[in-house]
């Protein structure tokens, strides 16, 4: 699982859980997690195996109405179908019918382990709290630390594509951000060196067991922001959001990766961010709530500006294409 919870909702009327499927976004957002709901399209016997086979091992959680208004298949059915596929995810049977007994119309196609519900409070209820159970599975503090170094690895290689793209561009303003680039990066490591040689010849050594590389998400980051100035039409907002993306994310990383667990007397996990010279971090779930909170909000702003950039290369390309 990663910070996104995926729902299936299989519905002939998919917005008419609307409210409940916004609820349901809204609690995942306080616990760092953001919600992608996918409706099903085909309604069809076929088309509910083709989804699960093809996309099923996604899904965290799946709704099903019992009336698809169809005649050739009801909700019990799809629900028969999915199971036979989705074993072991977390799935809602539900209804508006007060008349209709879910639970034997499971019982007559022989479908284990299905939640049953009343659209409403029940189902909103309902929802919210499989969702929690989901989570809960994943947000164990160790894995949870794996789920979140992987968020960060993976903006830093759409950083690493998007720079790739930007830089391989002939166009003038662009080809100077590259040249820009490179000076910084060779100051910095100057400036590096320089620090270096005054820690060797003062002995220092625990001031470079601590250092790090060098086109680090620190340069990924400061590339993202250099080549940002060319767009014209600037995201602002995500630019904005960008600009915390050291302290949020990166200091962040580097206190996870380096964090000690701690187990209380209690039995209580802990993580335990010891740096020297600074106060301990203490990593617990209201922390790492945070810190998902963090991850999801700047991952979307990176996507932003990925894409303006993307978008200006492309533009580039195509008036030189015209030019030729």
């Amino acid at each position: 699982m990663k910070l996104e919870f995926q729902l299936l909702v299989v519905d002939d009327n998919p917005g008419s859980l609307y409210n409940t499927v916004e609820l349901l976004r809204d609690h995942l957002k306080l616990n760092g997690f953001s919600l992608e709901c996918r409706y099903a399209s085909d309604l069809s016997e076929d088309g509910l195996k083709k989804l699960a086979r093809d996309s099923g091992r996604n899904f965290d959680l799946v709704a099903v109405d019992f009336n698809l208004g169809r005649l050739d298949i009801d909700g019990a059915v799809a629900a028969a179908r999915l199971r036979a596929d989705l074993r072991y995810t977390d799935m809602v049977f539900y209804s508006s019918a007060s008349t209709v007994n879910l639970l034997a119309e499971l019982a007559k196609h022989e479908v284990p382990g299905v939640f049953v519900a009343t659209r409403g409070d029940v189902l909103d209820e309902m929802l919210r709290g499989l969702a929690d159970t989901v989570i809960g599975k994943a947000i164990d503090l160790n894995h949870m630390r794996g789920i979140a170094m992987a968020e960060v690895a993976e903006m830093d290689v759409r950083m690493e594509a998007v720079l790739e793209k930007v830089f391989a561009s002939s166009e003038a303003t662009l080809v100077q951000k590259g040249r820009d680039t490179l000076t910084k990066l060779l100051e910095g490591e100057e400036a590096r060196i320089k620090g270096l040689r005054k820690i060797v010849s003062e002995g220092r050594i625990l001031d470079v067991v601590i250092d790090g590389g060098l086109f680090s998400s620190m340069q990924r980051l400061k590339a993202i922001n250099r080549v940002s100035k060319v767009l014209a039409d600037k995201p602002a907002d995500a630019l904005k959001t960008f600009k915390d993306y050291d302290p949020d994310i990166i200091q962040n990383r580097n206190k996870l990766a380096h964090a000690a667990e701690v187990v209380a007397e209690d039995g209580t996990i802990t993580l335990r961010a010891i740096k020297r010279g600074k106060k301990p971090v203490t990593i617990d779930d209201d922390w790492m709530k945070l810190f998902r909170s963090k991850l999801r909000t700047h991952k979307d702003a990176l996507a932003i500006i990925c894409g303006a950039l993307s978008a200006h290369v492309d533009a580039i390309e195509a008036q030189q294409g015209d030019k030729a």
